[in-house]
């Protein structure tokens, strides 16, 4: 089971959508998977074992930038920081928040932003 899970389906517009995609599977365990798109053309999606309907979307970067925060769970704050860590993902520092949940922030390969926040 992953360390991992996605908080709500999202889309990442990146520039080389083979590499990013290659990216979120070799750092964070994901997999591709066949869910069909209206619009999909040119991307692909991925998500972790075993968790469908939940998916992250990989495709071309679009005109209209997405303001939704891109948010990923864990149930082990400390090990999944140092995970990603180890595994070469650029983390900040594990921060709380005024609800006291603790969180930190981390990019892709292209620098898109993703938080992983403890579950609710």
């Amino acid at each position: 089971m992953s360390l991992l899970r996605i908080a709500d389906s999202f889309y990442v517009g990146v520039r080389d959508v083979g590499a990013s995609a290659s990216w979120y599977i070799e750092k964070l365990g994901l997999k591709e998977t066949d869910t069909k798109l209206d619009d999909g053309e040119g991307c692909i999606t991925l998500t972790f074992p075993r968790e469908l309907p939940a998916t992250i979307v990989i495709g071309p970067v679009t005109d209209a930038p997405d303001p939704a925060t891109r948010m990923l769970y864990t149930g082990a704050i400390e090990k999944a920081h140092g995970w990603l860590n180890a595994r070469g993902v650029p983390v900040g520092p594990i921060a709380t928040d005024r609800q006291g949940t603790r969180y930190f922030s981390m990019q892709d390969l292209e620098g898109n932003p993703i938080e992983v926040s403890e579950e609710p």
